[in-house]
C-alpha cells in the first residue's frame, strides 16, 4: 500500500484532472472501503477545471469521457485551501447518492487532524453573476488572486461581472422580489416523485432518509458507532449566502454558521404536502435561543410555530437572534478573508503549545489524555470572531459583550472610560441593539401561536386580523393596524399549505418540545412521518408533484433576468381546511409504530 502511495505521488503532476480523480477514487476505496456514493462528490487539490463545463461544452468531470458533451455536474465539490477544506455547494439540491457521498466526505474530513476546519458555502458567483459560472470552471477558493491559476481567462474569477450598482441592488433587495441565490433545499422533492422512489418505502428510507440523517450527524459532529466513524475533531463552518430551506438546514448544523445580509431560512415542505425532513427541526425549533441564553428563548415555542407553520422567512438578524446562526458577518465577501486565514492556520495536530509528557520505559503511555486539548480549534474560533460583526451570544468582533458598557441614557454609546485604554473612536461609535422582527412577531402573537391546535391558532390570528377595520384610519393606531395586517398575512399563508402537512408539523413540534426528547429521537420520528406522507396513495405530496406547480420561490436560474416571477403554488389538497383533518389521520402519520 505504501508503494501505491509513492507511485501515485510521482504520477499525479503528470495526470489530467480526470485521470487524477480516478486514481484518487481508487486509492480511497482501497484504503478506506469507502462507499461508491462518495465518488459523486469530487475532491481535488489541483487548480484544474474538473467540475463545471468548459466553454466548448465539454466536461472534465471524472465520470464523463474526455471531450464528451456534459451530461451532469456534481451538486457539490471539495477543494483544498491550505490547511482547510472548502465544500462548494454547486446545486441547490443534491441527489440521494450525493447526500450519502457528502455525508461520508464530511465525516472523514472532520476526523482528520491534518486540517484545521471544513468550510461549506455556495460560490459567491451566485450573487455576482446571477448563477452564471461559465467563466469559472475551476471552483477555486474565493481569495485566490487572478493569475494564480493558468486556467483563468481574462473574464476573471467571477464570471460575467455585474456593475457595483447592480451588486448593491441585488444585495439590498434580497427577499423583496428580486432573484436570490438558493443555498440548499437538501434534495429535489419532485425528482423523488419522478424516479418513483416514493412508492418503495425500503428504498426511500435507505437511499434518502438515512443519508439525510447521516449528513445531519456528520455536519453536527456526532460520533456514530454503527458506521465505525472516528470522532470529529475539526469544526465545520457554514456560510449560507442566500435562502436555505427544509432539509438544507442539515448543512447549517455545524460548529459555526456565519450569516451574511442575504442569509435566510424558510420552511417550504407544507407547500409540497410534506412535513419536516429528518434533520432535527422538530427538536431545534421549540428550543430557539436556548443554546446562547438569548432573549428569544422566552418566545422559543411561539417562534418555532411561526417559522414552521406560516412559511415566515427568517432573515440573517432573525437567525442570529434565535441561535439558528452563530455569527453575523454582513458582507459575503468576508468569505475571502476567512478562506485566506484558514489556509494559513495550523492544522488540528499542529495546534499544540505543550510537549507530550514523557513516558518512562516499561510504563504504558496514556494516549487518551491530550495535554493540548484546551488549545485545539481556538485559533479558528478567534478568526471567525474577528471577521464577525457580532455573534449569537452578543459579543462583537473583539469578543466584548457591550451591553454592560453602553451608557445608561441612550444605550447607544460606550461609556466614557480612561482614554489610555479606550480610543476616542471607540467611545463615540454607535452600536445600538440588534432588532429581530421574527422574535418581535413571535412575542406579539405568542398567545395565539401557543394554542394547542392548528385550528385554534388560525382562529386566534383571524380574530386579531379582524381588528383592522376597528383601528384603520384612527390617529395613534398605526401599530394596531400593522399587527392586524401581519396576522392576516400569516393566516393567508397557512391556508395555502397542505392541511394534513400543517397538522403533522404541529404535532411533531409538540412532541419534540417534550423534556425527554433528543435530537436523535426527533429525527427518527421525522423520518417515519415524512416517509408516510411521501408514500400516501393520492396523498397531498403526489397531488402536488403531479401538478407541476412550485412553492412560490423566485430563484436565480439564469442571467436572462435579475427579477424572476415567483412560482405558482398548489391548492388542490385532499382536505379543504385543517378542520377536516381528523386526529386519527395525524396519529397514523406521526405514530412511532
Amino acid at each position: 500500500m505504501e508503494a501505491y502511495r509513492k507511485a501515485a505521488s510521482r504520477l499525479s503532476p503528470k495526470l489530467s484532472p480526470s485521470a487524477l480523480a480516478q486514481l484518487g477514487n481508487s486509492m480511497e476505496q482501497a484504503l478506506t472501503d469507502a462507499p461508491s456514493s462518495v465518488y459523486s462528490i469530487p475532491e481535488s487539490v489541483r487548480h484544474d477545471s474538473f467540475v463545471l463545463p468548459n466553454k466548448d461544452g465539454t466536461t472534465s468531470h471524472p465520470f464523463e469521457e474526455a471531450g464528451s458533451e456534459v451530461k451532469s455536474n456534481p451538486g457539490a465539490a471539495i477543494r483544498s485551501i491550505g490547511n482547510s477544506r472548502r465544500v462548494f455547494l454547486l446545486n441547490s439540491s443534491l441527489s440521494p447518492v450525493e447526500l450519502d457521498g457528502l455525508s461520508y466526505r464530511i465525516r472523514a474530513l472532520a476526523s482528520n487532524d491534518a486540517i484545521n476546519s471544513i468550510l461549506v458555502a455556495n460560490p459567491l458567483e451566485d450573487a455576482e453573476s446571477n448563477c452564471d459560472m461559465s467563466e469559472n470552471t475551476t471552483c477555486l477558493s474565493s481569495f485566490m488572486e487572478e493569475g494564480e491559476s493558468p486556467s483563468r481567462g481574462a473574464g476573471g474569477p467571477w464570471g460575467k461581472h455585474l456593475s457595483n450598482s447592480m451588486k448593491t441592488l441585488l444585495h439590498e433587495n434580497y427577499g423583496e422580489g428580486l432573484a436570490v441565490p438558493i443555498v440548499s433545499s437538501g434534495y429535489d422533492a419532485r425528482g423523488i416523485y419522478e424516479s418513483g422512489m416514493h412508492k418503495h418505502l425500503d428504498q426511500l428510507e435507505r437511499e434518502l432518509m438515512v443519508p439525510l440523517i447521516s449528513l445531519s450527524k456528520a455536519v453536527r459532529g456526532s460520533y456514530d458507532e454503527t458506521i465505525n466513524s472516528s470522532p470529529s475533531k475539526v469544526p465545520l463552518i457554514s456560510i449560507p449566502n442566500g435562502l436555505t430551506s427544509d432539509s438544507g438546514y442539515a448543512l447549517l448544523l455545524g460548529s459555526y454558521v456565519l450569516a451574511t445580509h442575504s442569509t435566510s431560512l424558510k420552511i417550504l415542505n407544507p407547500l409540497r404536502g410534506l412535513a419536516f425532513d429528518p434533520v432535527g427541526l422538530s427538536y431545534l425549533l421549540p428550543r430557539l435561543g436556548w443554546e446562547f441564553g438569548q432573549t428569544s428563548r422566552e418566545y422559543s415555542k411561539a417562534c418555532g410555530v411561526l417559522l414552521a407553520l406560516t412559511g415566515y422567512e427568517a432573515n440573517a438578524e432573525d437567525m442570529v437572534a434565535t441561535g439558528l446562526a452563530t455569527h453575523y458577518i454582513g458582507s459575503p465577501y468576508k468569505l475571502n478573508i476567512l478562506e485566506r486565514g484558514l489556509s494559513e492556520l495550523n492544522s488540528y495536530a499542529g495546534q499544540a503549545l505543550r510537549p507530550k509528557p514523557k513516558t518512562l520505559h516499561g510504563r504504558e503511555q496514556d494516549n487518551a489524555y491530550d495535554v493540548n486539548e484546551e488549545f485545539r480549534n481556538v485559533a479558528v474560533g478567534n478568526l471567525i470572531q474577528h471577521i464577525s460583526e457580532y455573534d449569537a451570544a452578543g459579543a462583537d468582533e473583539y469578543g466584548c459583550y457591550l451591553q454592560d458598557d453602553l451608557d445608561e441614557e441612550t444605550g447607544l454609546f460606550l461609556k466614557d472610560k480612561d482614554p489610555s485604554i479606550t480610543l476616542a473612536e471607540e467611545r463615540i461609535q454607535m452600536y445600538g441593539e440588534v432588532f429581530s422582527e421574527f422574535v418581535s412577531w413571535g412575542a406579539t402573537f405568542q398567545d395565539a401561536l401557543l394554542e394547542p391546535t392548528v385550528e385554534g391558532i388560525i382562529a386566534r390570528l383571524e380574530e386579531i386580523a379582524a381588528t383592522k377595520a376597528e383601528f384603520e384610519g384612527k390617529p395613534g393606531c398605526e401599530e394596531d393596524v400593522m399587527v392586524a395586517e401581519q396576522a392576516e398575512s400569516l393566516v393567508s399563508s397557512m391556508k395555502q399549505r397542505s392541511p394534513l402537512a400543517l397538522r403533522t408539523v404541529h404535532r411533531l413540534l409538540q412532541q419534540g418540545a417534550e423534556a425527554d426528547e433528543t435530537l436523535e429521537t426527533c429525527m427518527e420520528r421525522e423520518k417515519k412521518s415524512q416517509m408516510r406522507l411521501f408514500a400516501k396513495e393520492d396523498g397531498d405530496f403526489v397531488r402536488w408533484a403531479e401538478s407541476g406547480k412550485g412553492v412560490g420561490l423566485a430563484g436565480m436560474k439564469s442571467i436572462a433576468s435579475i427579477s424572476k416571477e415567483k412560482e405558482e403554488t398548489f391548492s388542490n389538497w385532499n382536505h379543504a381546511s385543517v378542520k377536516e383533518v381528523t386526529n386519527d389521520e395525524v396519529e397514523e402519520i406521526v405514530s412511532d409504530a
